[in-house]
């Protein structure tokens, strides 16, 4: 009997928001009556298309994460794992549980920034089936500003077309066969820095397919953002 495909849920809580400003990491603030990393676990966890999620927590704060979990009765969370210190580390250390957890290589992992609350059902799912289909994901949207090049910062040097140009967001989706061979080549080269999945993925021969995103998906980076935040989802 064939077995199902299993869907995993990376969730990236690792960091700690310097620019924010806040002496508590951004994730567990208040954000219109519960705290923000709520709200991309409450997604992945109602969603019907995630078997299992994976928080990645920085080091710090791995014993608030466990008990803010516990007190939310989450059940899909199947570890809550420490952090590296950068993103790039912290993907890394939750694929290699995955590999340690003998991961079926047809399995499907979406990678999540925690700082991105305005994660639904409807993405999830165009994620899941896109990197069913195509091996690899992005979630992006089109730029709706003018974009041009700049070396050194301080000249405009080579216009772009703007129909070409997208900004990335997150879920990004991969089969398990494809990304974690990525990740491990990209990680035999540290000195090139990668800021998202689909770069390595992209740096491993395969091209991302675009899954149209939303320009609510924001990501909460500075305190006025946390301010301006409409969730979609009900606290």
């Amino acid at each position: 009997m064939a077995t199902k495909t299993r869907h995993i849920a990376i969730a990236l809580f690792g960091g700690v928001g310097t620019r924010f400003g806040s002496a508590l990491p951004k994730q567990f603030l208040d954000c219109k009556g519960k705290p923000l990393m709520l709200y991309v676990l409450e997604a992945f966890e109602q969603s019907s298309r995630i078997d299992e999620i994976i928080l990645v927590s920085h080091p710090d704060y791995l014993k608030k994460s466990e008990e803010l979990v516990q007190e939310a009765g989450f059940t899909k969370v199947r570890a809550i794992l420490t952090g590296g210190e950068t993103r790039s580390d912290s993907v890394w250390i939750a694929l290699e549980y995955l590999k340690g957890k003998e991961t079926e290589d047809d399995s499907i992992v979406l990678i999540q920034d925690g700082d991105r609350p305005n994660l639904d059902e409807v993405l999830i799912e165009k994620n899941v089936e896109a990197a069913k289909r195509y091996g690899a994901a992005i979630t992006a949207i089109p730029s709706s500003d003018t974009c041009f090049l700049s070396e050194n910062g301080l000249e405009m040097e080579q216009m772009l077309e703007r129909r070409n140009v997208f900004r990335a967001q997150t879920p990004q989706s991969f089969r398990f066969a494809l990304i974690y061979p990525a990740y491990q080549k990209a990680r035999e080269n540290p000195q090139i820095a990668y800021t998202d999945d689909a770069s390595i993925a992209l740096s491993y021969g395969v091209k991302p397919r675009i899954v149209l995103g939303a320009r609510d998906n924001i990501k909460i980076t500075e305190r006025e953002d946390l301010e301006s935040f409409l969730p979609r989802r009900k606290p």
